[in-house]
């Protein structure tokens, strides 16, 4: 009898073991691995993108507040772009990158001029431009290369999970053009709040009211690694680009309102709390005054 229970049991946990495989086999929702092109907006954006009459890789994050953001590159002759996700525990369930969109073509087909970047934005269906992606850890931190079969030029968009809050870090490897693009509605730079670094070379508003941060990044070392560079008798363009750290901290145009008027009850109720605090401390002197001037102190009696 114990045989045929534990051989009951062993099948059952087989079963279950099965059917846990097959939920991973199987995909939750198939719609997450078509290309949904109008979940991005792929503007145009070239400012200051060419050097030399060549296309600086330019990306365009659009911040959220629901733990996302929305990417859009703008590459010419690229093969890998490599992502550096930031990741909490907050996102260690999700899926790092997501929704690829490819917009553009094989660079030898292909010329890459704004005119034929506003080509590929007008695009309704996403090109069929093969491509892999893989995950390496490399000194300690997490990448994501998306590789093409052959070098592209056009659009590349993705959705790339980032820890819940207000506050967007990313490292970048020059050279590059970046733009941080706010929700609406949400603002930064208060010295007592946030403000981002480092300070962005380019600030305005759009058309539709969103506040956008603009960073060119060169290829340029400075420091001991300048110094290296220079004294170096091997070429300088052997030197590896010095990634940049760009952080920023966004939230509602309210915030620094708010936060000043909470300053302002907190420091009025600070300052009633003192006032009564002296005014009963002098009340209590001047009780224990009066009491002590009312203590009659008893004569000492003679001696008989």
């Amino acid at each position: 009898m114990k045989k045929h229970l534990i051989l009951v049991l062993c099948l059952l946990g087989l079963v279950l073991f099965a059917g846990g495989c097959i939920d991973e086999l199987v995909p939750i929702d198939e719609e997450d691995a078509q290309q949904v092109i109008s979940a991005y907006e792929f503007e145009v954006f070239l400012n200051d993108s060419y050097a030399e009459e060549v296309l600086i890789p330019t990306h365009s994050f659009y911040l959220s507040k629901n733990g996302s953001a929305k990417v859009v590159s703008i590459i010419e002759n690229e093969s890998v772009i490599d992502i550096i996700p930031l990741e909490d525990l907050s996102t260690s369930d999700n899926e790092v990158v997501s929704n690829i969109v490819v917009l553009g073509d094989i660079s030898n087909k292909t010329n890459a001029t704004p005119e034929q970047f506003t080509d590929f934005s007008l695009m309704e269906n996403g090109s069929d431009i093969n491509y892999t992606i893989t995950e390496d850890v490399i000194r300690g931190q997490k990448h994501v290369f998306i590789t093409f079969e052959e070098p592209m030029t056009g659009f590349v968009a993705y959705t790339m999970a980032t820890p819940l809050g207000q506050d967007f870090i990313y490292i970048t490897t020059p050279p590059s053009v970046v733009r941080f693009v706010l929700p609406e509605g949400y603002t930064t730079g208060n010295s007592l709040i946030g403000k981002p670094k480092p300070s962005p070379d380019e600030f305005y508003v759009d058309t539709v009211g969103r506040e956008n941060l603009v960073w060119r990044n060169e290829v340029k070392t400075t420091g001991f690694l300048g110094m290296l560079g220079r004294s170096s008798q091997e070429d300088t363009a052997d030197v590896e680009p010095v990634p940049k750290l760009i952080s920023v901290k966004f939230y509602t145009t309210s915030a620094p309102k708010g936060l000043t008027v909470a300053a302002t009850i907190l420091g009025l109720i600070a300052l009633f709390v003192i006032s009564r605090y002296q005014l009963q401390k002098k009340k209590l002197e001047m009780i224990r005054s009066n009491i002590e001037k009312q203590v009659v102190v008893p004569k000492k009696k003679g001696k008989d």
